[in-house]
């Protein structure tokens, strides 16, 4: 029977004890009273399973339509093949095996688990104390900079701003929108959506802008899993009010998270100074609060130059571009990484230092982990952050000079961040992507450079504070197990809490 977790919650609170909390999984209930939910039979035992399905939605040979098509398959969804089959692992074998022929399940979709799966619900766990038992998490900053500035503008055309969140406010990101939309010297903005939030206030500020008479376009990325829905609903009503839609290409999901303003600068118009946002997350104000993201707000004419030719390619204008800042996915990404790994090499082979940090989600690209391999038998030193799956083993003889770190905190750290020493030049790049199969050869990602030397090293010292992090920062061994970082220094970083303190120093300073 199928756990009703649309109808209950998986927690259930019973009365107090003696001065203590009791809370039980619906599993549990479930099981107490498997009796008179199957009158009449003999309870042999019982044991938990669940089934994961293919969630893709595919569309390399579509025609027509892609918006009916996409809903037609996620409606389909629920009845995708069937992809993961966990199970309980106090199953016996015979039954296991019985339920596999029945169901004609294999055993590479095969994952053993406990007696309780789905266990991402504990993030829903009552709490009956109330906040003395919750994590206090800190309120994002100012930065007076910009709210002494008053326009966005006028304190990007004096300087990059680096904006940090959740430790810094998403309102700036709203008011540069906003000023653009109500800017009478903005002629259009353009900008990609992957993942929108609900009842959003980057989408309203979009349509008040084309309600405002600006040309506004936006890429709706249809294909972002779990959200299409919604972000068909949302470009509908960006259709409504007037803005240009353009949908997601068949074969290809766009995953850069990029924004140009094109403006006028003079009262002629004769004179142009656009502006640009460029993020390693979305535009999403809600995600915004949880999600440890990096973004660069920029006048600089040879970036935004780029980033018009990223448009050009997803308005069908440009096939072949040639990028000279930005690194692009299916384009220069990927050579340009390599060459920069190489070039880490040669270093040490002329006797000087290598050095490469890089921070992502996930590290799954063969042919990248090979190339770092090449670059730790070189002597090259390499530090990984990475949160999610992780394919590259540390601890043998090819990867002698790699460490992984992995840290889970209050905050999902979702930043993407890669770092070459380059004999002291130091190269910085901020992206969307990870070293996915996916991200590198099947997706338009953005990794933009960090050009302004202050910047760069206010980026580099958060890496440091990371790595540092001898609290909730977990080392990765041979076997790819977490194992927590402990270390002899009598200073305790909690690398996320330093990080807010170290931006709250320098904003105060500013």
């Amino acid at each position: 029977m199928k756990i009703p977790y649309a109808k209950v919650p998986r927690f259930i609170e019973l009365p107090q004890h003696e001065g203590k909390f009791y809370i039980m999984f619906i599993d549990d209930i479930i099981r107490a009273n498997l009796a008179n939910i199957f009158p009449g039979y003999i309870i042999d035992s019982c044991y938990s399973i669940k089934i994961s399905r293919d969630a893709d939605i595919y569309l390399e040979d579509e025609k027509g339509n892609i918006v009916e098509s996409i809903r037609k398959k996620v409606k389909k969804r629920k009845i995708g093949v069937l992809s993961r089959f966990m199970y309980d692992r106090a199953m016996p074998n015979d039954f296991l095996a019985f339920v596999c022929e029945a169901f004609g399940i294999t055993e590479d979709d095969l994952v053993v688990g406990g007696r309780y799966l789905n266990l991402q619900d504990l993030a829903k766990f009552p709490n009956p104390r109330g906040k003395e038992l919750e994590q206090q998490v800190p309120a994002p900053m100012r930065i007076p900079y910009l709210d002494e500035k008053g326009s966005v503008f006028r304190a990007v055309k004096r300087r990059d701003i680096m904006l940090h969140f959740p430790y810094q406010s998403f309102d700036y990101l709203i008011r540069f929108l906003m000023e653009a939309a109500f800017d009478p010297k903005v002629d259009e903005i353009k900008i990609t959506q992957y993942r929108v939030a609900e009842n959003s206030a980057v989408i309203n500020t979009l349509v008040s802008a084309a309600q405002n008479g600006k040309k506004v376009t936006v890429f709706v990325e249809l294909k972002a899993r779990f959200d299409e829905e919604n972000n068909m609903s949302t470009a509908e009503r960006m259709e409504q009010a007037g803005i240009r839609i353009i949908y997601s290409i068949p074969g290809l999901k766009v995953h850069a998270k990029v924004a140009v303003i094109i403006r006028k600068d003079s009262e002629d118009g004769n004179k142009r100074r656009d502006f640009a946002y460029l993020s390693t997350g979305n535009f999403n104000e809600k995600t915004a609060r949880v999600y440890s993201d990096m973004a660069l707000l920029t006048c600089n004419g040879e970036i935004i130059n780029d980033i018009n030719k990223v448009f050009a390619v997803l308005e069908g204008k440009l096939a072949e571009p040639t990028f000279h800042h930005l690194l692009v996915a299916r384009f220069n990404m990927v050579p340009e990484l390599i060459r920069m790994i190489h070039r880490e090499i040669e270093h040490v082979k002329e006797g000087r230092r290598g050095r490469i940090v890089l921070k992502m989600n996930g590290l799954h690209d063969q042919n990248m982990i090979n190339e770092l391999y090449r670059a730790s038998e070189s002597g090259v030193e390499i530090d990984l952050i990475v949160r999610g799956i992780c394919c590259l083993v540390p601890g043998q003889p090819y990867s002698v000079n790699i460490r992984v770190t992995r840290i889970v905190d209050m905050f999902l750290e979702h930043s993407r961040i890669w770092y070459f020493y380059n004999d002291g030049a130091e190269d910085l790049y901020l992206t969307s992507a990870d070293w996915m199969r996916r991200n590198l050869n099947r997706r338009i990602e953005t990794a933009f450079p960090i050009l302004v030397p202050e910047i760069k090293q206010e980026v580099i010292d958060i890496l440091e504070i990371q790595l540092r992090d001898n609290v909730k920062a977990c080392l990765i061994d041979e076997q790819l197990r977490n194992n927590f970082k402990r270390d002899d220094t009598p200073v305790k970083v909690r690398s996320q809490l330093a990080i807010y303190e170290y931006l709250k120093n320098k904003t105060s300073t500013e």
